[in-house]
């Protein structure tokens, strides 16, 4: 981290009028203490604008009255989990399970939600998608992209024929930014979009995934979309190969590999409680490391 950006930031701080009339002396010097530690532990790959992001967000807490939580960020008191799942492995029950005990916000949708609307596109057809419809069309445009490295047609999900022209850079930048920028926001469970490979480096972050065998997963499909359990086979295959280019394209990493976890549940043979009540011990003790 540059030594330059944190002076910069500190400075935009103290000089921030709404900021000085908010929040005491004694506070704005516990953040020149500690911001330089905290900076410390970002990844090394961390771009200026996505640093200047993350004090954006530290300046709108302030605002917001968040000083408790500011001061347990930058003490390095993190409370982030990623979780990433295979399609029909039931990885959005057991983020929401996990999310009853320790207390964090689940944000799965929302990262894309998000993602686009930076990318001054529309939002409304995502708000409705569950983790079977959504998925699928999510990786639509992983798909989509791996024919084509100028853009992604976003027409496919605004069910619409115009296209807008969005650079794969373009989103990969902006998915990045949105990922960091909701793991600074503390005590947040983010399922799938890369975010384990994209908060790899992120201090007190548990990386989680949940994998199930496939005729289990096509049994899942198969009742919850009502179709056949073959039809449902050859719609997890696509998909899975799918999500592996998907994670490829994004951050360069093999999902099927263990190294970017720290553990994997077997959802055939642990229910979505049952495993959250392990991960449970694991987010406590990663968490205050």
């Amino acid at each position: 981290m540059k030594r330059e950006w944190i002076e910069e930031a500190i400075d935009i701080l103290y000089e921030d009028e709404e900021i000085a009339e908010n929040v005491s002396e004694n506070f704005l010097s516990f953040i020149e203490e500690k911001l330089p530690e905290f900076a410390e532990k970002l990844p090394k790959s961390l771009r200026e604008s996505d640093f200047f992001e993350i004090i954006n967000v530290v300046r709108d807490k302030i605002l917001e009255g968040e000083i408790n939580r500011i001061k347990n960020i930058l003490e390095g008191k993190m409370g982030v989990v990623t979780v990433t799942f295979e399609y029909g492995s039931k990885g959005l029950e057991f983020a929401k399970e996990l999310a009853k005990l320790t207390g964090y916000d689940v944000l799965y949708k929302e990262i894309l939600i998000q993602t686009v609307k930076r990318l001054g596109l529309p939002t409304d057809k995502f708000e409705d998608f569950d983790d079977f419809n959504y998925l699928a069309a999510k990786l639509s445009l992983a798909d989509f992209l791996q024919f084509s490295r100028k853009f992604l047609d976003f027409s496919i999900l605004k069910g619409e024929s115009d296209e807008k022209e969005v650079t794969f850079e373009e989103f990969k930048e902006m998915l990045v930014k949105v990922v960091m920028n909701m793991a600074f926001s503390n005590n947040v469970i983010l399922v799938g979009h890369a975010a384990c490979a994209i908060l790899a480096e992120y201090p007190n972050t548990a990386h989680i995934k949940i994998e199930a065998p496939i005729d289990y997963r096509a049994k899942m499909c198969a009742e919850k979309l009502g179709i056949s359990i073959e039809e449902a086979m050859e719609r997890i295959e696509q998909l899975d190969e799918r999500e592996l280019k998907f994670y490829k394209d994004i951050a360069n990493v093999d999902i099927r590999k263990i190294d970017l976890f720290h553990v994997k549940f077997n959802s055939a043979k642990l229910s979505p409680a049952t495993a959250a009540k392990v991960a449970y011990e694991l987010v406590k003790k990663v968490a205050n490391d």
